[in-house]
């Protein structure tokens, strides 16, 4: 795994690299950057690889429902992140607020953004063979240190979303 910062990448796609499984990675030049491995079964649960470490993600809870984060094989919640009544995500991360968030609903575009509404990742979506979207990331955010799990939960969420939207298709 690569760090975004050390590689000083500003945009990067999200790829299914076996149209047969449910594995994606965050990608750009052949460098990968976060891999996210949708297990399913109770709650959603993910494996999410990123140059810090493995972790596992999982969606709970019915009327306050929020999402745990915890590094693999440890019992510790490493993050909760919560969806307040206005379906707004609530992330802190690296003593940033972030807010997960449609960005434009013509262009299917989405985003994290900070406290004061400035995207931090977009994503730009697309279902073209194993390219699913763009990712593009505001260098004013680039002292996170955790910028690619911050990425990977949010294109864990749009996969889940994704996954939802197909289901009640059938």
């Amino acid at each position: 795994m690569k760090s975004l910062v050390d590689n000083q990448v500003t945009s990067i796609q999200l790829v299914k690299p076996d149209i047969a499984k449910k594995y994606y990675e965050l990608s750009a030049d052949g460098n990968i950057f976060a891999s996210i491995d949708l297990i399913r079964g109770y709650g959603s649960l993910a494996r999410i690889e990123v140059p810090q470490g493995s972790f596992t993600i999982k969606r709970l809870g019915f009327f306050m429902p929020y999402i745990t984060l915890r590094k693999e094989k440890s019992d510790a919640d490493f993050a909760k992140i919560y969806l307040d009544l206005n379906s707004k995500c609530i992330f802190k991360i690296d003593n940033v607020t972030c807010n997960f968030k449609l960005l434009n609903s013509w262009k299917n575009q989405w985003g994290w953004v900070n406290e004061n509404n400035k995207p931090i990742v977009k994503y730009m979506l697309t279902t073209f063979g194993q390219v699913r979207g763009d990712l593009e990331f505001s260098k004013d955010f680039s002292y996170i240190d955790h910028l690619e799990l911050l990425a990977a939960v949010g294109a864990y969420f749009l996969l889940q979303l994704e996954d939802e939207v197909n289901q009640n298709v059938k």
